[in-house]
């Protein structure tokens, strides 16, 4: 019993210490808390919206389209007529189109022979004409274009460029006229034939009583030889020839003339420059309408311009030769002129130019300048006797 009660004892202590124990103990450690819960991702940024796009651009406004109508003081299918439609051609298509030329043959817009008055009058704007042509109010005309004993034709070009035209244009302002010499341009030809000839010429007297078709200062030095001096249209001489109306002629150099058909009229053909050393067509343009273009579409008018008149004139003398013998194979007589006449011509081609230069202060204004321009010309590389001043 004794020992039951020990065993009890014992027992209880055990369970008392082990409560006291438990209760010293350090306390659990409290659980960790969760961890918290990641932050969700930030949303991306949305994308920056695509710029608009630009807005197409305005349509190209056409370039402004400027067209001039011109005519030729010749008939269609003649040198200067064909020159002068070349032209017109390389310069519309030169400008792309902006400046259009379109080029008419004489008689298709004003009357031929009075293109340069059109230009004026704004019924054209450019022609391939003027000088000898408006000799007898402008009276320095045949001085330009084929001065009688003058020099040959690129001497006489060299002096356009160089002087000639500035002077000429300013002339134009004075005496009122709304036109404008493009310089050194137009149209050049070799010298001229003398002429031609239903009969044979040996001495000067042999002219005296012939009607014969002339223009310019070569007709009026003829005339004070006794010549009948009539001017007409180059297209009316092959129809007057053949009806009795003229027995004689100038036209121009022997390509030109054996492609007018001249073969048929005037048997006896008679070489010498004197009359015509050269033959000059002007490109004249309406002044006011000319200095209105852009400076660009004014380059190409002068530089096309010139560039013409030396491609026209080696055109024309380039087939010379061949005209002339193509003349003699016709049955023309083709022959130089008589010295005797020649020497004649050259007295009286200097009187008459003095005695305009007394009339007309234009005329004296240019072969002044002419004379000038001879005498330093003759100086360095020399002259023919007769077209010395």
């Amino acid at each position: 019993m004794k020992k039951e009660r020990i065993i009890a004892i014992v027992m209880m202590l055990a369970l008392l210490v082990s409560v006291i124990a438990a209760g010293c103990a350090a306390p659990a450690p409290a659980p960790a808390p969760a961890p918290a819960p990641a932050p969700a991702p930030a949303p991306a940024p949305a994308p920056a919206p695509a710029p608009a796009p630009a807005p197409a651009p305005a349509p190209a406004q056409p370039a402004k389209v400027i067209t001039w109508v011109g005519q030729s003081a010749l008939p269609a299918g003649m040198p200067v007529t064909e020159g002068l439609e070349t032209l017109s051609a390389r310069i519309t298509e030169a400008s792309q189109g902006r400046l259009v030329w379109k080029a008419s043959p004489a008689g298709a817009i004003c009357p031929a022979a009075e293109e340069w008055k059109a230009v004026h009058t704004g019924v054209l704007d450019f022609c391939g004409g003027g000088g000898s042509y408006m000799n007898a109010e402008v009276h320095f005309g045949t001085l330009i274009s084929q001065r009688v004993g003058g020099v040959p034709p690129l001497e006489h070009l060299i002096w356009l460029e160089q002087v000639g035209s500035d002077l000429i244009n300013q002339w134009y302002v004075d005496l009122g006229y709304d036109m404008y010499d493009i310089k050194g341009a137009g149209f050049h030809g070799p010298p001229e034939i003398f002429g031609h000839f239903d009969k044979e010429l040996k001495v000067p007297g042999d002219l005296n009583g012939l009607k014969m078709r002339c223009s310019g200062d070569g007709g009026a030095v003829l005339a004070r030889m006794g010549v009948g001096s009539v001017f007409m249209p180059l297209g009316e001489i092959f129809e007057s020839m053949q009806r009795g109306v003229i027995d004689a002629f100038e036209c121009s150099s022997p390509r030109f003339d054996w492609q007018m058909g001249l073969n048929e009229v005037g048997k006896y053909i008679y070489l010498s420059p004197i009359r015509a050393p050269t033959e000059v067509y002007q490109l004249l343009v309406k002044r006011s309408k000319f200095e209105a273009l852009p400076d660009d579409l004014k380059i190409i008018v002068e530089d096309l311009g010139r560039s013409e008149a030396i491609r026209y004139y080696g055109k024309l003398t380039g087939g010379d030769s061949e005209a002339l013998q193509n003349f003699r194979d016709y049955g023309n007589i083709v022959q130089k002129l008589p010295s005797e006449i020649e020497a004649a011509f050259k007295i009286e081609a200097d009187a008459y130019m003095d005695e305009q230069a007394a009339k007309y202060p234009e005329a004296k204004s240019v072969l002044e300048s002419q004379r000038a321009f001879t005498e330093t010309w003759d100086e360095l590389y020399g002259l023919v006797d007769w077209a010395k001043p």
